[in-house]
């Protein structure tokens, strides 16, 4: 065998050797930095909120929600920046008793011409974030939905209080 190809020459490289052991680190340190980043975006990914839990509806809640009515609805469609229609429902909810109203929670459903419910939502109304309804105070509101299907009338939803904070 002739010495020229057992020594490597000067400017030329040890074959695998070399080569696998820069493969193995840099697998290391895509592997270090992979994980931290799949810990770094599941330490700081927004989590879904804890779903809050239902206000009370007992006899004292049920005689006050007649008290609360809806009226003066205006229906919009306007498109979104993702091309989706959204219905806007806004309205006026009045509170014609003595309490205050800290947070309410409603029940929509939307109907088709055959008067059947096609789509029944729930939303929270004068939330934590909110100032309450007074006693009689009106108040204006304004209600989105991206999921109403084609079959709708066009009529405003039917309102029903599910649920009340009074204070």
């Amino acid at each position: 065998m002739n010495d020229s190809e057992a020594e490597p020459r000067l400017g030329q490289r040890e074959g695998g050797r070399q080569f696998g052991v820069a493969l193995l680190a840099g697998l290391i340190i895509v592997l270090i930095i992979a994980g931290g980043a799949y810990f770094w975006i599941e330490k700081t990914a927004d989590k879904p909120a804890a779903k809050a839990p239902p206000l009370p509806m007992g006899a004292e809640e049920q005689a006050y929600a007649s008290k609360i009515t809806f009226g003066d609805f205006d229906l919009n469609r306007v498109t979104n920046f993702l091309n989706q229609q959204v219905i806007n429902v806004a309205g006026v909810v009045t509170n014609a008793g003595q309490r205050s109203v800290l947070e309410m929670e409603v029940s929509m459903e939307f109907r088709d011409v055959g008067q059947n419910v096609i789509l029944r939502e729930k939303q929270r109304m004068f939330g934590a974030k909110e100032r309450p309804l007074q006693s009689f105070e009106k108040r204006a509101f304004q209600l989105n939905f991206e999921n109403i299907p084609d079959g709708w009338n066009q009529v405003p939803p039917a309102f029903t209080i599910t649920g009340l904070r009074l204070q």
